[in-house]
């Protein structure tokens, strides 16, 4: 299956760039660029072809990365998004998750990184580096109220079980059978912590286990 995968960035030479990287990748191909985010939206509304996966720079005229997240998540949350960052960009990391972003990509990358970084957000829903997890866990101890603590204590041992094999980027039907559970059930699971833990993606889950310790760093798999 083919990933059709959108960018939006207003460094023309970056684009242009990223563009042919993406293009030379087996089974991926770029349907749309944008110089800012009101270009992106605009597209993304306008047409019958959506992104599988939206490349999405933060700094932007017109309508920045944060704001065309919300508003593509509230209207597509099916869209993978991973955001595209230098490091002075990293304190935007917890709250444009908590917006619905699936994924961080710093723009110095290494074309490997860039197309895993597509691969197992199409897949698995998140894609985080060991560095970026490194630091929400950091921002996230400086920022108690970062996520919805509400539900804190209400998971069950089983929702936590669950919860850790997602974070390592498990399938759901992976899941199952480590667990001897029916397919259904595992997702049952998956759509009862989203609800409790106020994530919106697993990318919101993830950021949740690292705030309560629900998994360490160096057990997730990147």
């Amino acid at each position: 299956m083919r990933i059709n995968v959108a960018i939006a960035d207003d460094q023309k030479l970056f684009r242009k760039g990223m563009i042919a990287l993406v293009n030379s990748f087996e089974n991926m191909k770029i349907i749309f660029e944008a110089e800012n985010g009101k270009q992106l939206v605009d597209f993304i509304d306008s047409e019958q072809e959506k992104p599988n996966i939206i490349l999405l720079d933060l700094s932007m005229p017109e309508m920045n990365g944060l704001e065309a997240l919300k508003i593509i998540k509230e209207n597509h949350p099916e869209i993978g998004i991973v955001i595209l960052t230098i490091h002075e960009a990293e304190h935007h990391i917890l709250a444009t998750i908590q917006a619905g972003a699936n994924g961080y990509l710093a723009k110095n990358a290494e074309p490997e990184e860039v197309e895993k970084a597509i691969r197992e957000v199409f897949k698995s829903d998140f894609y985080f580096t060991v560095p970026m997890l490194e630091i929400m866990r950091k921002g996230l101890t400086k920022k108690p109220q970062a996520v919805n603590l509400n539900q804190e204590d209400s998971l069950t041992p089983r929702e936590k079980e669950v919860l850790q094999l997602i974070c390592k980027q498990f399938s759901s039907i992976e899941i199952a059978e480590k667990l001897f559970l029916s397919n259904r059930t595992v997702e049952g699971h998956r759509n009862n912590l989203l609800a409790k833990t106020g994530s919106r993606n697993t990318a919101g889950l993830v950021l949740y286990a690292l705030k309560h310790k629900l998994i360490e760093i160096d057990h997730l798999s990147n």
